[in-house]
C-alpha cells in the first residue's frame, strides 16, 4: 500500500459515494416507516416499533460503510484496518459500528487514505443519529396527540 494521490482520490470517492448511499438509504427508510408503522396500535407501542425500526436502519447503513473498508483495504488497496485479528466480515461491521456510533475504541483502527473514510463515518452517522432523534420526536408528538385526542 502506498499513499499515492490516486489512493486518496479513491478514498475521496469511495467516501463519497457511502455517504450519498446512507443518506439515500435514511431518507426512505424513515419515509416508509413514517408511511407504513402500525398507527392501529397504541402510541408507546406505536415508538417502540420506530424506534426498532430506526435502529436496524441505523445498522444497515452502518454495515453498508463496512462493506466499504472491506472494498477499500481488500479490493482497492487504499488502506488498512490494524489490529483486528480476524479480517472478516464481522471485523469490519464490528469497526464500522463503532465509528458510526462515534464509540472508536481504538482496538481497529485505519492506515493509510481508508483513514478518510474512517474520519468522515462518524460526522455522517451523527447527522443520521440526530436526523432520526427529530423524526421520532415527530412521531412521538404525532402518536401521543392522538392517544389525548381518542381518550378526551
Amino acid at each position: 500500500m502506498v499513499d499515492t494521490p490516486l489512493n486518496y482520490l479513491l478514498a475521496v470517492a469511495l467516501t463519497a459515494t457511502l455517504t450519498l448511499l446512507a443518506v439515500a438509504i435514511h431518507y426512505e427508510a424513515l419515509r416508509l416507516i413514517s408511511e407504513f408503522h402500525p398507527r392501529r396500535l397504541s402510541g408507546k407501542l406505536n415508538i417502540g416499533a420506530v424506534i426498532v425500526l430506526i435502529i436496524v436502519t441505523h445498522c444497515i447503513e452502518a454495515i453498508v460503510f463496512s462493506a466499504g473498508y472491506w472494498l477499500g483495504a481488500d479490493v482497492l488497496a487504499i488502506g488498512q484496518l490494524t489490529g483486528m485479528r480476524e479480517h472478516g466480515p464481522v471485523a469490519y461491521i464490528y469497526f464500522s459500528l463503532e465509528t458510526f456510533t462515534t464509540q472508536s475504541i481504538g482496538d481497529i483502527f485505519p492506515i493509510g487514505p481508508l483513514r478518510l473514510l474512517a474520519s468522515v463515518q462518524p460526522l455522517v452517522g451523527l447527522i443520521l443519529i440526530g436526523w432520526s432523534t427529530s423524526f421520532t420526536f415527530l412521531i412521538m408528538r404525532r402518536d401521543w396527540r392522538g392517544e389525548e385526542e381518542g381518550h378526551g
